[in-house]
């Protein structure tokens, strides 16, 4: 017989092949277990990898072990007795083994093995422990730099641009893009946001869209007291490249990590940037565990090199103030990859903060909240929030998805920022206030930030705590026009109307462009002010300024807007309707409203002029016009359509329905709760319920509220002088003389129009008086 069929035969003979599959089924569970108990305990990624090699190591020592015994069962030879015995058996009964027998059968038995299997198991725990032991204390070639106490955790870093050795100029940027969005994912590791990084070019005198250079990381890095500069560059290596990244402490220049990837091309340039940061992360010290968790940087980005380009360019574009140009390159983006969650919530935020198009920035929120789960988790947040903010409506499930962001990453500035805007337009100003602070806290280069503290304390009456701080925006931002805005806030919340309009005048006059926001904004509010003062002329001329402004802008809709307020609140208060109705209906002939988009046409504002102007058919045509846009695209403003609806039924004379209406406004309103309640009033009134009335009056012109620059226009003045005959007519003498003295205050230099009730007002304190 041959010696291959010999051996095939011994190999069947003595159950080698079953020892085999029973090895290789035992091992495959190994490995599954050692993986899950990795992932689990966040330990190394190399125990599994060990544990294979030893798995293999130890296959030999068990297939030798079964030849030598021949079997699993060890089955053995026959002895003198004609009897089948192992051979553990035999010495065990103290028979002696045959001659032929060696060493090699008391080596190669199946304790040794199982004794062999557990030690190599030991050994690999014991390596396992020993790493991350020494990897928590500091110790050796294993610590992290927050071990080391080189860093803390959430610390702040600079990321520099990536230096471009390609002959493609924007592979550099787009590696920058991708290395921030990597490290975004980290509760570790702080990324300094390129507006903080702005600001502080800002306050060093530089161009705030300076590229950020390994050089001016470093000194910004020192500036800020920053413990790390993140610095990386990309080189050409025939098809493919190599993509580095450094760790440097910024005043020594010392070197605390540095590591390479390389990507065979371009498409594995996302997947070698992913590794890069990873590896970053384990170096800082950020649990292994959370790291494996994070998404791929391709599942939370774009699988689309040239869409990445794309995107990384309209961000420089954006960050610069051009904004055309970053919304064109954004969409081009879009058009690149369709599920680019990250542009098209960039997309909506641009076109969100310049209010234009508002029917493409809901398609955009309304797509990246579609696609969330291709955004980091810190993003996915972000998206949820604005979606419900800006698209639902839902406030209180905008700010659920903020407040869990904020447990995840304490220090989101966003987070904390649009959480302040929230909870101050709801009137709870102590919580803004905290927002805002712990968004300065993390980030006081930010101008909204700043802001968004001083209206929260407007709203608390703390006026020269407010004053304090724009002296200190003045400081950090003197050349910003906004500033006047808040002046004016300031100055209007202490009742001091003549330095709230020269603060206006001076936005209004922002010299930026004729058709600038802040000019637009500034001309808006005085004609706002102007009206609270009864100067309804004055008022009109800035009115018709700014819609010139929005008009040159292409911006058609609040153009119809800003006339149907200003004019339907002078016919409110003058009582006359004519001339409005001429002005609205020509501004609607030369700008049609079908010749607008969907979302821009101001149906619920036109609803409520011709309310007021007596024509409550032609307002609840343009409800039924408004009710047929989608709904899902008119969450948002289901308060508003229900306020507007209370409005109309009042003036038709369903005061119960109208009332209805208008509770149901105030209950679900999330902005500006405040700002319904004169029409409610007018509801109770109407209604024949005076304690109401006076009830929803009062509630009204006792807020604080910095926003009141915009809704007092055409409700102050009437406030008070309902108030004041409310008053006299329910017996309490005290408050209706207070009332008359305000209406007769406020209105002191109102047009001629209005004089024959500012006199009224006085003759009745006269009366009130003597009576009294």
């Amino acid at each position: 017989m041959s010696r291959l069929k010999r051996l095939i035969r011994e190999i069947h003979r003595r159950s080698l092949w079953q020892v085999l599959s029973v090895y290789l089924l035992s091992s495959w569970i190994a490995l599954q277990v050692a993986d899950t108990v990795t992932a689990a305990l966040g330990l190394p990624d190399w125990v599994p990898q060990v544990a294979l090699v030893l798995l293999i190591v130890l296959l030999p020592v068990v297939l030798a072990t079964a030849f030598v015994q021949e079997g699993v069962g060890g089955a053995g030879r026959t002895g003198p007795a004609g009897t089948t015995e192992t051979a553990e058996a035999n010495i065990g009964a103290g028979i002696p083994e045959p001659a032929e027998r060696g060493a090699h059968h008391r080596i190669l038995t199946w304790r040794n093995a199982i004794v062999s299997a557990v030690m190599m198991l030991v050994l690999l725990t014991v390596s396992a422990g020993g790493y991350m032991g020494l990897r928590e204390a500091g110790i050796g070639p294993f610590a992290t730099l927050m071990s080391k106490g080189v860093l803390e955790e959430r610390d702040r870093i600079v990321l520099a641009e990536f230096e471009n050795r390609t002959p493609d100029s924007l592979l550099a940027i787009a590696a920058t893009q991708l290395f921030r969005t990597a490290l975004s994912q980290s509760a570790t590791v702080n990324v300094a946001g390129q507006q903080y990084v702005a600001g502080v070019l800002l306050r060093m005198g530089s161009d705030p869209g300076t590229t950020v250079s390994y050089d001016v990381a470093r000194e910004v890095a020192i500036r800020e007291g920053l413990k790390a500069v993140v610095a990386g560059e990309i080189i050409s290596m025939g098809a493919g490249f190599v993509v580095s990244a450094r760790l440097v402490a910024p005043q020594s220049g010392e070197v605390l990590w540095t590591d390479s990837k390389t990507a065979r091309d371009s498409t594995a340039l996302i997947d070698a940037t992913d590794a890069l940061s990873r590896a970053l992360r384990e170096r800082i010290g950020e649990s292994l565990k959370t790291i494996r968790a994070s998404d791929p940087l391709e599942a939370v980005t774009t699988g689309s090199l040239d869409a990445l380009r794309k995107y990384s360019q309209a961000e420089r574009a954006l960050e610069s103030f051009d904004h055309d140009k970053g919304v064109a390159l954004l969409e081009e983006a879009i058009a690149l990859d369709t599920t680019f969650a990250m542009a098209w919530r960039k997309l909506g935020i641009a076109l969100g903060n310049v209010a234009e198009q508002k029917a493409r920035e809901v398609e955009a929120l309304t797509k990246a909240y579609d696609y969330r789960d291709r955004l980091t988790e810190r993003e996915r947040y972000l998206t949820v929030a604005t979606y419900h903010k800006s698209v639902s409506g839902q406030y209180d499930r905008a700010t659920t998805a903020y407040r869990t962001l904020l447990d995840i990453y304490p220090d989101e500035a966003t987070a904390l920022n649009n959480l302040a805007v929230i909870l101050e337009s709801r009137g709870d100003h102590e919580g803004a206030e905290e927002m805002a602070r712990r968004a300065l806290a993390v980030d006081s280069s930010s101008y909204s930030h700043h802001v968004n503290l001083l209206i929260a304390l407007i709203g608390q009456r703390r006026f020269e705590e407010t004053a304090a701080g724009l002296e200190r925006m003045d400081r950090t931002f003197p050349d910003n026009p906004w500033l006047n805005f808040f002046r004016a806030g300031l100055a209007y919340a202490r009742g001091d109307y003549t330095a709230a309009e020269e603060s206006l005048r001076n936005l209004a006059e922002d010299n930026s462009s004729p058709s600038s926001m802040p000019r637009i904004a500034g001309h808006e509010v005085i004609a706002a002010v102007a009206a609270t003062r009864g100067r309804l002329r004055l008022a009109e001329s800035h009115v018709r300024q700014a819609v010139a402004a929005l008009r040159a802008r292409n911006l058609l809709g609040e153009s119809l807007s800003d006339l149907a307020f200003h004019f339907g609140g002078e016919a409110f208060l003058l009582g006359g309707s004519d001339r409005a109705l001429a002005l609205i209906d020509e501004a609607l002939e030369l700008y049609p409203l079908d010749s607008l988009p969907e979302l821009d046409r101001p149906y619920l504002d036109l609803a409520r002029f011709f309310a007021m102007a007596g024509l409550p058919e032609r307002a609840q045509e343009m409800i039924a016009e408004y009710e047929r846009i989608d709904p899902a695209l008119r969450q948002s403003s289901e308060p508003d359509l229900q306020a507007t609806r209370g409005i109309i039924e009042c003036v038709l004379g369903n005061y119960e329905e109208g009332i209805r209406q208008l509770r149901l406004s105030q209950t679900a309103q999330q902005l500006c709760p405040f700002c319904w309640l004169p029409s409610l009033a007018r509801a109770y009134d109407l209604a024949g319920q005076p304690d109401a009335a006076v009830a929803a009056y009062e509630g009204y012109v006792m807020e604080p509220s910095f926003f009141r620059m915009g809704s007092d226009a055409f409700e102050l003045g009437p406030t008070y002088e309902r108030l004041a005959a409310l008053h006299e007519g329910l017996g309490d003498t005290a408050k209706a003389i207070y009332y008359y003295g305000k209406l007769a205050e406020l209105w002191k230099d109102a047009d001629p129009e209005l004089q024959p009730r500012v006199e009224a007002a006085r003759r009745a304190i006269e009366v009130l008086s003597t009576d009294r």
